[in-house]
């Protein structure tokens, strides 16, 4: 269903008070993290607008060939439709405070293609611009890149599905731009939410085996039995 890693960053979340409310960046304990710092990062938004990343971690930068630290995500993931998406969405849900899953694939310059799974989460923090960060992880992938190779900008993703994760809100499509919504329906993208209690509920049982596709609701539907949350 989803990897070991994710499914560790959406646990801790979760105990947080993480889908009843946003946790406070300051009981974010990177301890209880260790085995999976390697490949998290921190995301923020620019008093100018854009995306910067406050941190990465080492397998991440490692992966890319560069520092990520302090860059913007379109100088990272270049100027592709699908970067421009995810642009937008990440901004939506920091102004919604709210999680995202995107799956799918993906390749650095001419390598195998990979797995995709990339979390982020809303944590408050008050030095951050709006108040909120998100914090995520990948799903670790094997890589060669010991000589530190430039591979900026080369990052080529195909997401197949993006899952608003109820924080307790979440991202709807009267949310997004014109050329977003038509993004997404051009790319065969889908958007839903996903059943939080449910995938936490499989991970904590190790049932992982049964399931093929991470548990999700439609969204128009989660937005009506949740009005109250959303405001």
């Amino acid at each position: 269903m989803l990897s070991p890693e994710v499914c560790q960053l959406l646990g801790y979340w979760w105990s947080l008070g993480g889908g009843e409310k946003v946790p406070e960046r300051s009981l974010l304990d990177l301890r209880q993290l260790t085995p999976i710092l390697p490949w998290m990062y921190i995301l923020e938004m620019s008093t100018d607008g854009s995306l910067r990343y406050r941190l990465a971690g080492s397998s991440l930068e490692e992966a890319i060939g560069r520092g990520m630290a302090g860059q913007t995500y379109c100088n990272v993931f270049s100027a592709t439709e699908q970067a421009s998406l995810m642009e937008e969405l990440y901004a939506v849900s920091l102004v919604q405070s709210s999680g995202m899953l995107r799956t799918g694939s993906f390749k650095l310059n001419a390598e195998n293609r990979y797995d995709l799974e990339v979390l982020s989460l809303p944590f408050q923090d008050p030095r951050a611009m709006g108040g909120i960060i998100l914090v995520g992880v990948v799903r670790p992938f094997e890589f060669q890149n010991q000589g530190f190779v430039d591979k900026w900008g080369e990052f080529d993703q195909q997401v197949e599905s993006i899952l608003t994760i109820p924080s307790p809100r979440v991202i709807s499509t009267e949310q997004l731009s014109a050329r977003v919504s038509g993004l997404l329906t051009n790319f065969e993208i889908s958007l839903r939410a996903m059943d939080l209690k449910k995938v936490i509920e499989i991970d904590d049982k190790g049932m992982h085996h049964k399931y093929k596709e991470v548990p999700s609701l439609n969204l128009d539907q989660f937005i009506g039995q949740h009005a109250n949350a959303l405001n």
